[in-house]
């Protein structure tokens, strides 16, 4: 019998998270993903059928959000969406797809697929169009979706799941558009395993979080890798070793498993040193992480590069050594290249890395300066937009002196900046850096303060073709005195675009500053990524070469300043008895408050000790010692914006040296003696153990008096005998002690828990030595894996809706090696909106490495009428078993499912956003426009905004009546854009390129109210401020602008209350979006002259840009989210909801005769008056009259 098994995936194309913050937090390709390792959600929310013209006929082409494409050429052109699942690393899969719903269109004719000019963007002739395919009775495509072969991500095994949302039957010319859809894979049997690196990579948990939808971390140090880096050298690398290994040892001492080849090893071309990353990735116990290419891409000392084919520029590029799985652009280790020419560049370089790194500069007047240059002269204004939305990106994280060039003359001022010292240098300018050149570079004395730069722009990393500026920074200067940067990111190619510069330039610079990512690597590697988030569709393969063309000149390891550096104070012993197995260490800071998460490595010889960890809360890690061999032993600690400490401590002999030997310990469990236990020789919750240890006397005299007694830092045991007499012990022998230790075991132990055992000797000369015994117990070590609601039986959809009763399981993993009994648990969640009405479980029996439910007395609930839909909770469950397990789990758990009637969020702040369809919510708002243009009678001020076209953008900054707060920090101003937007405090920041948000791009703390590339016009097309005293509320309307991509009108306001008037939990002001004419129209254009498009974003941003709620970006809306039109509504705001009920027309919670009163005189005065018409249509038929009246009484009277 064939074994089959199913992980139901349901696939989703919402681009924003739409849910709380802990439910939807991956967003790749369009996918959004629940948190909980079970499933992803697929609603097509969004769809366009575009209108295409081809060989003179006119066809229709469906357009979705993030959707690719797997048509043949001469196929009906049908989007495909994807996404990436972590599966078994051994087995097979295959794919069923389950329709859940869909809608028609008929007589339609869907576009055949052409291809297309890379350059022109035009079709290419002869047209063609497969006639088999368009005259059969079979519908297309004939398999809805597909599944790759499992394949890796680094150190992940996963399929590919690809789904297209749509069906054509080209005879009838009928489109089916599959609304929604569950999508299970089938595990159909055994592979060959697939030979992954064991364990995980912190550096890339950041990347696996956004491809991976099912993918969450781990807890256990345990499971991850040494940090790991691998240089390739040049064939003829002979006399450049006494340099490399300054820089070798740093990395080392510094924690890094440090490996080093040449190409004579390697083979001298691409692929053969390619073929080598490939391996070390595959077979290495720590495989590398980092791969740093150390020679030009030509000369004397030389590594080759890729030349991409995806232009007709041909551009070199590093980034294909990083792809060693699969045909995506992902990368599995982060590249950087050391490029010199001669023995002193290559020393100039190193000695400028591992300085900054370990002494830098000390001066404090240059770690919070940086230097944003920004030409629009050729590239237009978005140049100086990036800038700016860098600059307010740094002030907010403590950069004081940001200073900003965007006029001539451009050399002269950035050598003024560079030589007064910046950690950062960030050029956005078109070809030639506006004057600025390898000479100037070299006229440089701003010496070791040292920045890293970022010069994004056409040909300033060109570096297969004489010296880039990207090149030119880095070798600047000599070993002793040096200059320029000690890193530097350049673009290959003239060829290079602004739009896609300046999203990898933001994207560099968000992931040093809102991702907290350290190195130099792994930001630019976030910079791509950022591509590939703002242009997920890849047109015209821009992603794809752009993420070749912007490479890395420096040590991708490189740890950046963004701080003032602090100091570390650290405390350790000087000198260690040889066979002394471990030594404490104590990180704390220069206000001697602990440091957590310092990274503290231990380093003697070659390799004889090397162990690093991470100090916890108390600053405090212990670290194993594994050699009696003596002599110095180096320790260094790392940590972010710290100085690194370097220190040593020796490892002695002694006289007289009596320690534990390791390992050799015995543990007797037997129930003789004073044992009690399962005799298995491990140790097991509520044994009593018998614990025999030996000690041996490493020194040259003898022992006399000895005295041990062991103890314990936790509360795991409790000693009936801790203490032993041994007497003498001569040099060089060993004491087998005839009394074991005991103790008990504390019965709630787990799974690998840690008994924190240490033996203390003394002798009778009162010289004592510790020794650290580790010994781990056996047990159960359970965790909460999915919830299952069983509602009615018959018409439940197995889905806690909000005002539903449910019965409750949940499944339990055992991930111990212990057997749970008897397992009682106690359901409680601290969310008032839930109650328990039986709160109590069991599961009979959870085997070892198995999994169980409570389907035999499940948990009973009640969800409380006024839930929001989508809400997710934590619900917690305090577990005991017969066998003395005790412990306590959480588990998200989701309330009903949203749909548009419901409000979008919150987010993580707390921000929803209700729109006028969410009429079953109180906090749902009218279209109740406020005209305040004089133009049309209105009481306006117009604001100083004149915005005509192309880099004319423009903002102000306006005063407000009162305080308004805004995620959680008082404002008194706002600045207000032609482009839509508008930033709480002040900015001169002019952003019409509109992104994602949160993310980087635009201003910082933001309300997109109709964020697009705007234009003001002569003829009416201006923006205006009024403060509406009488009702509490300050309004910014924008009257009659004109989109620049297709210059449809615009017409929208956004009103700011009063939060002294308008209450809310949290005290934040309320925000009402209206939109009086909404035409959201900007497509954008990809072929040569790029206009950027992504339609407009509306939403909320905070100061960090990393919590927002985005309503609609690139036309695409979250399920929540109504698609805006004109006279439609949105108000943000941190209140939460109650759901109305029809009838209950003053909102009283109550239906009454007030009620009945209430509709009677709205049908008398014409139905004219303010009440929500969705209460007072009681029968639903959209006529409000005297039926509905009736319909009331017949409520009250309960008929």
């Amino acid at each position: 019998m064939k074994y089959q098994s199913k992980i139901v995936v349901l696939v989703s194309s919402l681009l924003v998270v739409c849910f709380a913050e802990d439910e939807l937090k991956r967003v790749h390709s369009g996918f959004a993903a629940q948190v909980n390792n079970e499933k992803i959600t697929y609603v097509l929310t969004d769809y366009e059928l575009q209108d295409i013209t081809i060989n003179g006929q006119t066809f229709k082409k469906p357009i979705i959000p993030f959707g690719g494409l797997n048509a043949g050429e001469g196929d009906p052109v049908l989007p495909t969406v994807t996404t990436f699942y972590q599966v078994a690393p051994n087995k097979s899969y295959s794919i069923e797809v389950n329709i859940q719903s869909s809608e028609f269109v008929e007589n339609i004719d869907i576009a055949p697929h052409q291809t297309w000019d890379p350059v022109t963007d035009e079709i290419t002739l002869p047209f063609k169009r497969n006639i088999d395919l368009y005259t059969s009775d079979e519908p297309y495509p004939q398999k809805q979706a597909s599944i790759s072969q499992t394949i890796v991500f680094r150190d992940l095994p996963v399929v590919k799941v690809a789904f297209t949302p749509f069906r054509y039957h080209p005879l009838s010319r009928q489109l089916e558009i599959i609304t929604s859809a569950d999508i299970d894979l089938v595990e159909t049997g055994n592979i060959e395993p697939l030979q992954i690196p064991s364990r995980r990579s912190r550096v890339f948990e950041p990347l696996y979080e956004s491809i991976v939808v099912n993918y969450s971390r781990s807890t256990s140090d345990e499971d991850y890798q040494t940090p790991s880096i691998l240089y390739i050298l040049p064939s003829n690398s002979s006399n450049l070793m006494a340099n490399l290994d300054i820089l070798f040892e740093w990395r080392h001492k510094s924690g890094y498993v440090v490996n080093y080849v040449s190409t004579s090893t390697t083979g001298s071309s691409t692929s053969s040193i390619k073929n080598y990353i490939s391996n070390a990735y595959g077979s290495w116990t720590d495989p590398p992480e980092y791969v740093a290419l150390v020679g030009d891409a030509n000369g004397s000392y030389s590594i080759p590069t890729y030349f991409e084919n995806y232009s007709s520029y041909n551009g070199e590029g590093d980034h294909p050594y990083s792809q060693l799985v699969g045909g995506d652009i992902l990368p599995e280790v982060i590249l950087g290249r050391l490029s010199f020419s001669s023995t002193t560049e290559l020393a100039t370089i190193i000695n400028k890395t591992v300085q900054y790194e370990t002494n830098p500069y000390v001066s404090q007047n240059w770690f919070h300066s940086a230097s944003m240059v920004g030409d629009p002269s050729s590239s237009g204004i978005s140049t100086i937009i990036t800038c700016e939305n860098i600059k307010e990106m740094m002030e907010f994280h403590g950069y004081d002196d940001v200073r900003t060039i965007y006029n001539s003359p451009f050399p002269s001022q950035m050598v003024s900046d560079l030589n007064a010292g910046l950690t950062f240098f960030n050029y956005r300018g078109y070809w030639g850096v506006s004057g600025f050149g390898n000479g100037n570079i070299n006229s440089l004395s701003n010496g070791f303060k040292l920045p890293v730069a970022t010069v994004i722009t056409c040909g300033t990393g060109s570096f297969a073709s004489g010296t880039s500026i990207s090149e030119a920074f880095v070798r600047a200067g000599t070993p002793t005195q040096p200059k320029g940067a000690v890193a530097s990111v350049g673009t290959a190619t003239l060829g290079t675009h602004t739009m896609f510069n300046n999203v990898v330039d933001m994207g560099f610079y968000s992931g040093i500053f809102s991702d907290g990512m350290e190195t130099a690597g792994i930001a630019l590697v976030r910079g791509k990524l950022n591509l590939y988030l703002n242009y997920p569709n890849n047109p015209n393969n821009y992603v794809n070469i752009f993420t070749h063309w912007n490479n890395l000149i420096g040590d991708p390891a490189l740890r950046m300043w963004t701080d003032i550096p602090a100091t570390f104070t650290v405390s350790h012993e000087n000198a260690m008895a040889a066979g002394t197995n471990f030594i404490d260490v104590t990180v704390m800071d220069y206000f001697n408050m602990p440091v957590e998460e310092a990274y503290v490595t231990i380093l003697k010889g070659d390799d004889v000790i090397f162990e690093s960890a991470f100090s916890d809360a108390f600053g405090h890690i212990s670290l194993p010692i594994s050699t009696t061999s003596t002599g110095d032993v180096d320790i260094t600690v790392v940590k972010r914006n710290y100085i690194p400490y370097q220190g040593q401590f020796q490892i002695i002999d002694q006289a007289v040296n009596v320690n534990a030997i390791e390992g050799g310990y015995t543990i007797d469990d037997d129930s003789e003696g004073s044992s009690i236990g399962n005799a298995n020789g491990i140790v097991n919750g509520g044994e009593t153990i018998e614990l025999t240890i030996p000690v041996y006397n490493y020194g040259t005299d003898d022992a006399q008096g000895l005295y041990c007694k062991l103890t314990s830092d936790g509360d795991l045991v409790t000693f009936l005998t801790d203490s032993l007499y041994i007497g003498s012990l001569l040099s060089g022998m060993t004491a087998n002690i005839d009394q074991p230790f005991v103790f008990e075991v504390q019965a709630s132990v787990m799974e690998n828990d840690n008994l924190d055992l240490r033996l203390f000797v003394e002798d009778v000369n009162g010289t004592s030595w510790w020794s650290e015994i580790e010994v781990f117990s056996a047990g159960s070590l359970l965790e909460a894996n999915a919830v299952i609601v069983r509602d009615d039986p018959v018409y439940g959809d197995d889905i806690l809706d909000p005002g539903e009763t449910a019965e409750l399981e949940i499944e339990l993993l055992n991930n111990g090696s212990v057997i749970a009994t008897s397992v009682v648990g106690r359901l409680y969640s601290n969310f008032s909106g839930i109650e328990m009405l039986d709160d109590q479980g069991y599961w009979p029996v959870i085997l070892a490495d198995g999994m169980s439910t409570n389907n035999t007395d499940r948990f009973e609930v009640l969800a409380a009428e006024d839930v929001i839909p989508g809400t997710r909770v934590d619900l917690l469950i305090d577990l005991e078993s017969t066998t003395g397990l005790s412990t306590s789990l959480s588990i998200p758990f989701q309330i009903g499912i949203k749909d548009v009637n419901d409000p979008l969020g919150p987010d993580a702040y707390g921000y929803y956003a209700y729109d006028n369809g969410d009429i079953l919510y109180t906090n749902a708002p009218y279209f109740n426009w406020i005209e305040i243009n004089p133009l049309y009678n209105g009481p306006g001020t117009q604001l100083p905004l004149s915005d005509y076209g192309d880099n004319q953008d423009d903002v102000t900054t306006v005063s407000l009546p009162f305080t308004f707060k805004f995620y959680g920090i008082d404002y008194d101003q706002i600045s207000v854009s032609s482009n839509g937007w508008v930033s709480m405090g002040s900015t001169s920041m002019q952003s019409f390129r509109n992104y994602h948000i949160p993310g980087p791009g635009g201003p910082s703390p933001m309300i997109a109210v109709f964020w697009d590339d705007l234009m003001t016009t002569s003829s009416g097309g201006r923006v205006y401020k009024w403060y509406d005293e009488e009702n509490n509320q300050f309004i910014i309307e924008w009257s009659s602008l004109r989109t620049f991509d297709n210059n449809s009108l615009e017409t929208f306001q956004v009103i700011l209350r009063d939060a002294q008037h308008y209450f809310t939990p949290t005290g934040d002001g309320e925000i009402l979006i209206q939109f009086a004419d909404f035409n959201n129209t900007s497509t954008g254009n990809f072929g040569w002259g790029q206009v950027h498009g992504n339609y407009c974003t509306v939403g909320l941003e905070d100061h960090t840009e990393t919590v927002g709620l985005q309503y609609t970006f690139n036309n695409d809306y979250p399920v929540a989210a109504m698609p805006l039109q004109d006279s439609t509504a949105i108000l943000f705001t941190t209140r939460g909801s109650n759901i109305l009920q029809r009838g209950d027309i003053n909102q009283d919670g109550f239906l009454n005769i007030i009620d009945v009163l209430t509709l009677v005189d709205f049908i008398q005065a014409g139905n004219t008056g303010s009440l929500n018409p969705y209460l007072a249509d009681v029968n639903a038929d959209e006529i409000i009259n005297f039926l509905d009246m009736i319909s009331i009484v017949r409520e009250i009277m309960g008929f």
